[in-house]
C-alpha cells in the first residue's frame, strides 16, 4: 500500500509522515532537553541539502564527493539524535530523512546517482518537501526546554 501511495504522490506520503510525527510529538510524555549541537546540525544540513538539491539538474558525477559528504553528515546527525536520551521523536524524523526507502535526502541522493541528472520540476518539488521536513526537525529541537531554564 505504501508503495502505491508513494508512486502516486511522494509529496502526499511525506506530508502524512510529517503530520503523524507532529501528532506523536503532542502525545509524548518525555522529551529530551534542547541541544545546541542538534539545532545547529539541523540548520546546517538543511542549507547544505537544499544547495545540493539545486545542483541535481547537473551531472551527479560532478558533485559525487560533495553528495557523499552530505550523506555521511546526515547519517551522523541521525546517529547523534538516536544516542540522546528521551529523543525518540527527533530520532524518527532523522530516520525518515536518511532512510533510502522513504524518499527524502538519502533517497534523493540515490535517485540522482542512478539517473545522473534530475528534471527541474522534480527538483522544485523535492526542495519544498525537504525544506518542510528540516523545518519540522529544527522546530522540534528549538521548542525543547533549554537546560539553562531548569531550576535546580
Amino acid at each position: 500500500m505504501r508503495g502505491i501511495i508513494l508512486r502516486k504522490s511522494p509529496a502526499r506520503y511525506l506530508r502524512v509522515c510529517i503530520a503523524a510525527l507532529i501528532l506523536l510529538a503532542g502525545c509524548s510524555t518525555g522529551t529530551s532537553l534542547y541541544s545546541e549541537t542538534a539545532y545547529r546540525q539541523g540548520v546546517e544540513l538543511k542549507v547544505r541539502s537544499l544547495e545540493m538539491i539545486s545542483k541535481a539538474s547537473e551531472s551527479y558525477s560532478d558533485h559525487q564527493s560533495e553528495a557523499e559528504m552530505l550523506r555521511r553528515d546526515l547519517i551522523i546527525a541521525y546517529e547523534y539524535a538516536k544516542g540522546r536520551p528521551d529523543n525518540e521523536i527527533s530520532t524518527r524524523q532523522w530516520q525518515i530523512m536518511v532512510d533510502p526507502d522513504r524518499s527524502l535526502m538519502i533517497g534523493f541522493l540515490d535517485r540522482w546517482k542512478d539517473r545522473e541528472r534530475l528534471s527541474p520540476a522534480f527538483i522544485r518539488e523535492y526542495r519544498e518537501l525537504v525544506s518542510e521536513a528540516f523545518d519540522q526537525i529544527i522546530g522540534l529541537e528549538s521548542g525543547k526546554i533549554h537546560p539553562s531554564s531548569i531550576a535546580e
